[in-house]
């Protein structure tokens, strides 16, 4: 947490602000490693307060250190005394971040009246793009986490099953399998529904020979997971699908090999779509090749032909999850979980990419 602060008062000096308000919850959480539903972090040249109020106390007290000081106050006061402390501090220019509500921005207006406030929304997003070791250790726990849930999604599918049941097994699984819940809301979507990138399991029951595209995460000690695969529920796959499997998993292999440190998001994007145009289907590719994760299932950096301006670096975490998707018929994704190394992706997830078949 130290060097997540230092590394925060480095952004400061960079864009000339006297200091930055942290009220966002998953910001908070990564600058301090303590969760609570009511804290304001401010970060100056020389000090790191966290307030609170008497809710958080005993806890808070006991669970930071350096380099953070710990205020706390009674509900009622906790205004009275950010008012009090940005009016005293005699700060020019504080940094704020993007993410937080209407409201609280107004609220913070009122507290800081006097300051100048600016949206230095890039600031927490940019740190928190660079996983460090412990972060890297979280993010390795979590990919276990989601194999296993797929595992246990794969072995419980069998014709008849409903795909909302088989969601909700997933579900359950997040926790039960040593989690802290699903990272998102799972996608179960079987025949003709695969072909719909982000189905909402339905009713419709579950088919031999039929394709069943599975996408799930959950979240282990703060950080998520991201995973898709799509097997075939037994029997020979449809005509036409082994082949769409095959490209979607060559341009897969392609992106992971392609991505170095210095490209950005669309140039790794566009190693994929090349594949997949190559073959005849780039109109059925429609979303972002990838997307940052973390403390957030969504995150920076992305992967997306619109992503030309942020490079990527080591320490970034990012899905690689092409898709190809034939309105009515069927659809297919395989989405992997890498970190950036110096020396280009190395996948994290290990389940099996091959296309499978599961024995009913």
């Amino acid at each position: 947490m130290q060097d997540r602060i230092k590394r925060l008062r480095k952004k400061l000096k960079e864009q000339d602000l006297d200091a930055f308000a942290v009220l966002d919850r998953t910001n908070t959480f990564y600058f301090t490693g303590f969760r609570c539903t009511y804290s304001v972090l401010v970060v100056d040249s020389g000090r790191a307060r966290f307030i609170t109020d008497s809710r958080y106390a005993e806890a808070a007290e006991k669970a930071l250190g350096k380099p953070f000081e710990v205020i706390v106050q009674p509900g009622r006061e906790v205004e009275t005394f950010l008012k009090s402390l940005f009016k005293k501090s005699g700060y020019g220019r504080i940094g704020f971040e993007g993410s937080i509500t209407v409201d609280q921005l107004e609220r913070l207006r009122r507290l800081a009246r006097g300051s100048r406030l600016v949206n230095a929304g890039d600031i927490p997003a940019a740190l928190r793009s660079v996983k460090d070791e412990d972060e890297l250790k979280h993010i390795r726990g979590a990919v276990r986490l989601s194999e296993k849930m797929m595992a246990l999604a794969l072995e419980q599918a069998r014709p008849g099953l409903r795909e909302d049941l088989l969601s909700r097994k997933i579900r359950f699984a997040a926790e039960e399998l040593g989690g802290e819940g699903e990272s998102f809301p799972n996608i179960v979507a079987s025949g003709p529904n695969s072909s719909r990138p982000h189905h909402q399991p339905s009713a419709r029951r579950l088919r031999k020979g039929e394709p069943l595209k599975v996408d799930l995460g959950g979240v282990y000690k703060g950080y998520c997971s991201d995973i898709t695969r799509t097997p075939v529920l037994g029997g020979s796959a449809p005509a036409g699908f082994e082949e769409i499997y095959e490209v979607c998993l060559q341009a897969n292999q392609a992106a992971v090999k392609g991505l170095r440190p210095g490209m950005t998001g669309a140039e790794v994007d566009a190693i994929a779509r090349e594949v997949i145009a190559e073959a005849g289907y780039g109109e059925y590719f429609g979303h972002g090749l990838g997307h940052g994760v973390g403390l957030e299932i969504h995150e920076a950096p992305t992967l997306g032909p619109r992503a030309t301006k942020q490079r990527l670096e080591a320490g970034n975490v990012v899905t690689i999850e092409p898709g190809i998707y034939i309105p009515g018929r069927y659809g297919v994704r395989i989405e992997d979980y890498c970190v950036v190394t110096e020396e280009g992706a190395k996948v994290l997830s290990r389940f099996p990419r091959k296309l499978q078949v599961i024995p009913v």
